[in-house]
């Protein structure tokens, strides 16, 4: 259990430094949208943590053949809340696309270069 915990934290926490890092640099300004951009990580991140463990552990298929149809529902998510609530934004899709791509993307980097912490 104390893996699980801190393997959901580490995750939560580094999605929400790198979509909020990504959010400024696609100029989303203003306390409230920024705590926006975090609130979607915080709703959306643990649910995608646990389903890819999950899969990893009871499903024997290549990790691509889940993460990425989990990933793609994130998106959607996460483009509905932005589209609702980040008025100024103009394409929300765009933008969710691009932000879950960059955070995917570094993940792999780390993973592949083994910096992920063992816990």
């Amino acid at each position: 259990m104390d893996y699980l915990i801190k393997t959901l934290a580490f995750c939560l926490g580094l999605t929400i430094l790198l979509e909020t890092a990504f959010a400024l640099f696609a100029g989303i300004r203003g306390r409230k949208n920024l705590l926006t951009v975090v609130l979607v990580q915080v709703i959306t991140n643990p649910c995608v943590v646990l389903l890819i463990l999950w899969c990893m552990t009871h499903l024997s298929w290549h990790r691509a053949l889940f993460e990425l149809p989990i990933e793609a529902v994130v998106v959607v998510v996460e483009w509905i809340i932005y589209k609702k609530f980040l008025k100024d934004l103009k394409r929300p899709f765009a933008f969710s696309l691009a932000a879950n791509y960059f955070s995917y993307t570094f993940g792999i980097v780390l993973g592949y270069f083994g910096i992920y912490p063992q816990f």
